[in-house]
């Protein structure tokens, strides 16, 4: 298990990790500021006996570069990263359908935000990431999920071919998407375990990974765009495999 330090920024997420009871070392909060969100912050950190202290943009810009932090920011204590074993052992006991999202060099944090938040919502199980060829976990990140990174586990494996052959051992069946595969997503029967690989943005997945799959499918397109945003076709897969388990294939 591996840790990754990191801030949030941002009003909806700082109280989504106060309502999480995530540990959290300090929050800074604009000069100022005064409305709904911000005096519920600060109620809650009174509660937890977090540390509040007041900070001009300067500060919070330097606090959260490049974010859109609304004049709040915490400093958390990092996120445990698990290993694929350990997330396994978390899911032992469900019996029925569920699915893990195994992502293949997906390197915009935004993207993998998405997807993130997306999988918790339509209700994924975990997350798998490879060391190598992913983008990090950063503020970006945690803020793109918008707090969904905290009900959902991820593990962080060194090879994804292992770490397939490995869920295929303890029953998952393994999705992939291709462009051109013969058969279609609503074909697709998704009432089993599942691990739904998403690939990169530009060069999708690795044919490597694709011989792994147990099945390959295309999500079907009528317009004249190429292709769907990585996080916007991991969003229709989720939701039909929500579908098929909700309502019936």
């Amino acid at each position: 298990m591996s840790d990754v330090p990191h801030i949030v920024a941002g009003k909806n997420p700082v109280l989504e990790a106060l309502l999480q009871n995530r540990t959290i070392e300090k929050i800074y909060i604009l000069h100022g500021q005064q409305d709904n969100k911000t005096r519920q912050i600060y109620r809650l950190a009174r509660q937890q006996r977090i540390p509040v202290v007041t900070a001009d943009w300067r500060k919070l810009h330097q606090l959260a570069p490049q974010m859109q932090h609304q004049g709040v920011v915490a400093m958390l204590s990092p996120i445990s990263l698990l290993s694929l074993a350990a997330l396994l052992e978390r899911l032992e006991g469900i019996s029925h359908p569920h699915f893990l999202v195994l992502l293949d060099r997906i390197q915009d944090t935004h993207n993998l935000g998405a997807i993130i938040r997306s999988a918790e919502v339509l209700g994924g199980k975990g997350v798998i990431l490879p060391e190598r060829e992913s983008a990090p976990i950063t503020p970006a990140v945690m803020k793109t999920s918008s707090g969904a990174i905290f009900h959902l586990p991820i593990a962080r494996v060194t090879n994804l071919g292992q770490a397939i052959q490995y869920l295929q051992e303890k029953g998952y069946w393994i999705y992939g998407t291709v462009k051109d595969a013969p058969t279609s997503l609503w074909q697709v029967d998704f009432r089993r375990p599942c691990g739904i690989i998403i690939g990169n943005e530009a060069r999708g997945i690795r044919p490597g990974l694709l011989k792994r799959c147990d099945t390959v499918f295309t999500i079907p397109q009528k317009g004249k765009t190429e292709s769907l945003n990585a996080s916007v076709a991991a969003g229709i897969v989720f939701a039909e495999f929500l579908r098929q388990n909700l309502m019936g294939k």
